[in-house]
């Protein structure tokens, strides 16, 4: 209970400063008082975060726009993929789509032993590997169809009140705002980068479980993004504002953005040494522990929204379960519940 008042403490005291101009100054500053770091360091560490979140946004947008223009999903996706390998050899290349589609059936392997107790069987052996030709719709159709199962697997997560938000809580005013506000306001960029600040925080100064100790800033912010996003939805199902189909899709939408922004991110960095550190951050947000922090993060948060905003989360999460079971039966029609021992992985 010690580690929830202080978790609070931090959150309220992140999106206190949703009120000032130079919010990145601003949470610097807090990450320098709360931690005990240098101010440099801290402004490094806001930067992260605040780019990360920017950057899935700056995705999302794209792919929307993209949809909106007629595109598909997979041909927007393949789109992306093209510009970042275009610079590697035709070895590196394969070696680095390849690395991600491995990463993504992986995580999707793990997170039904680890939290759902069963084989899912999603892998999908693929005859050639090689990144081009007409092979690249083949393959670029399969990572699509991974992200899409680990995104519906992850909604599922919720599904047996593990993660029900307690409504009784002290009510924070920005957070009720921010699931309040229109889904991708401008608020919800501010939100997401003074939470993410206020959890990384936590981490650093031990407040949440051993298990995220050695989570980076960026897979933080990663991770709060996905959190809020899906408990945000729920509110919005729940009360009339999208349907269950439109928030599995916009979902599915978010993961895919979330994949690309981490593919950019690390090839960025890395360069032609990409390949493993790109499975690395792969399954770092989208396997089990990512899975059940991001499910966590929304449960936390929502509650500092108040009674109403938080019951109207909790049904919205039944409701987004079954729009899920409803578009892929084959994951959803005989799953098991999510084990009160993978509940309590985070003990917080």
């Amino acid at each position: 209970m010690e580690n929830k008042d202080k978790l609070f403490d931090v959150i309220k005291t992140t999106t206190d400063k949703l009120k000032d101009i130079d919010l990145n100054i601003e949470l610097s500053k807090t990450i320098q008082d709360e931690t005990g770091i240098d101010l440099k360091k801290a402004k490094e560490t806001v930067e992260i975060i605040s780019s990360t979140i920017d950057l899935i946004d700056k995705n999302y947008q794209d792919l929307k726009k993209a949809k909106d223009s007629g595109k598909s999903r997979k041909e927007w996706l393949l789109e992306k993929l093209d510009e970042q390998v275009a610079t590697y050899s035709e070895l590196d290349k394969n070696k680095l789509v390849e690395n991600i589609k491995i990463s993504l059936d992986n995580t999707n392997q793990e997170i039904g032993t680890q939290i759902f107790n069963e084989d899912l069987n999603l892998t999908k052996k693929l005859p050639n590997n090689n990144y081009d030709g007409l092979n690249k719709q083949v393959i670029v159709d399969n990572i699509q169809e991974q992200i899409k199962n680990n995104t519906l697997l992850g909604a599922l997560v919720y599904e047996d009140g593990a993660f029900k938000i307690d409504e009784n809580h002290k009510e924070i005013k920005a957070v009720k705002k921010y699931y309040e506000e229109k889904l991708d306001s401008k608020y919800d960029l501010a939100f997401k980068k003074a939470t993410s600040v206020a959890f990384d925080i936590a981490k650093e100064n031990n407040l949440l479980p051993d298990i995220l100790k050695d989570k980076t800033s960026d897979e933080v912010a990663i991770l709060v993004d996905r959190g809020l996003t899906t408990s945000k939805l729920a509110y919005k199902v729940a009360n009339g504002e999208i349907n269950q189909i439109d928030a599995v899709e916009y979902t599915i939408d978010r993961s895919v953005s979330v994949l690309n922004s981490v593919i950019v991110a690390t090839t960025t960095k890395y360069g032609g040494q990409v390949g493993t550190f790109l499975g690395s951050k792969v399954g770092a947000i989208f396997g089990p522990v990512g899975a059940i922090f991001g499910a966590k993060i929304g449960n936390i948060v929502g509650k500092y929204a108040g009674r109403a905003v938080g019951t109207l989360i909790n049904k919205g999460v039944s409701m987004v379960a079954s729009g899920v079971k409803s578009v892929v039966k084959s994951i959803g029609s005989g799953i098991k519940a999510v084990g009160s021992t993978i509940a309590s992985w985070l003990g917080f």
